[in-house]
């Protein structure tokens, strides 16, 4: 059985490891854009606070120990660009050669992830902006505070991944304003409970704007402000936490079936409408367990489990 896993972070090298201790005989591959796989997503705020000290602490296995310990071959770097149903192929770009490969399988995973949202707006590719989803990303924002660089910083975004940013930040001493266009950060919990932890971050020098859109991110060579719909902020950086969109352009086209947000709607058990394929993580639309209507939910789940259980595996 040859199985193809799209995706090495956290539910890619799960359903990997778990194939692999049920069938030593699977030939497993996983094919992943980043150089890292296994990675402490939910760690990266806390690397940029100096809360995890050693970037080590941030990975838990590297491509070859993974490989090493459960037999599954890790190719890195590669990026799936196109699939065909039909021959059961996915066509794969290796980012450090812009070599094409085709690599057929028997099943596949498709363990894509998410990525942040970047807006369309004026000097978002300029230095000092930030992101927080990969190890490079939180290594890159904490050597720029040990060097001095960030004094004053804006994160937009008040959900969970901005506010553990904000946080860390201020913890190394740098002046930090929470940008959000709802109401209230914490966009779907109770107003209540939001205002209580406004007045928190508060009490700490930190600095809550609601209802305030972020219009361009201004500077000439690197940031210097940001210009909302209320006022301009000066600023050393801007950390973009607005929300994260699946990585699933591969599959538009494909007859899978993709919910209006793209990400790819699957069943109980994590299977598409193809039945020799599966999606797991922050790419797919689960089926909720109460009321059977599909529902994305990107965060960390035990249900990414339940697609090595299938006997059709």
């Amino acid at each position: 059985m040859k199985i193809l896993i799209i995706g090495g972070v956290a539910a890619g090298t799960k359903v990997a490891a778990k194939l692999k201790r049920e069938n030593r005989d699977y030939d497993v591959t996983i094919l992943t854009k980043s150089k890292d796989i296994s990675y402490a997503g939910c760690g990266l705020p806390y690397y940029v606070g100096n809360v995890i000290e050693q970037r080590e602490q941030l990975i838990v296995n590297t491509p070859a120990s993974f490989s090493a310990l459960t037999g599954v071959t890790v190719l890195t770097e590669t990026e799936v660009i196109k699939m065909n149903r039909d021959q059961k192929t996915v066509e794969a770009k290796n980012l450090a050669t812009s070599e094409l490969s085709t690599y057929s399988y028997d099943k596949l995973v498709i363990a894509s992830g998410a990525s942040p949202i970047k807006p369309a707006i004026e000097g978002v590719n300029l230095d000092g902006v930030y992101y927080m989803r990969t190890p490079e990303d939180s290594i890159g924002l904490r050597e720029a505070v040990e060097a001095g660089k960030i004094k004053r910083a804006v994160v937009v975004g008040g959900g969970f991944i901005g506010l553990e940013v904000a946080e860390n930040l201020s913890l190394q001493g740098v002046r930090v304003t929470v940008l959000d266009m709802a109401d209230h950060i914490l966009p779907g919990f109770d107003p209540e409970f939001a205002e209580y932890v406004e007045d928190h971050l508060a009490d700490h020098s930190i600095m809550a704007m609601t209802d305030t859109r972020l219009e361009a991110i201004l500077g000439e060579e690197k940031v210097e402000k940001v210009q909302t719909g209320k006022r301009a902020i000066k600023c050393d950086a801007v950390i973009l936490a607005m929300g994260i969109r699946a990585n699933t352009s591969f599959a538009v086209n494909t007859g899978l079936e993709l919910m209006k947000n793209q990400t790819i709607k699957v069943n109980e058990f994590l299977m598409t409408n193809d039945p020799d394929i599966y999606a797991v993580g922050d790419c797919a639309c689960v089926s909720n367990a109460l009321t059977k209507e599909s529902t994305w939910s990107p965060m960390a789940h035990p249900l990414i489990l339940k697609v090595v259980l299938l006997p059709e595996i």
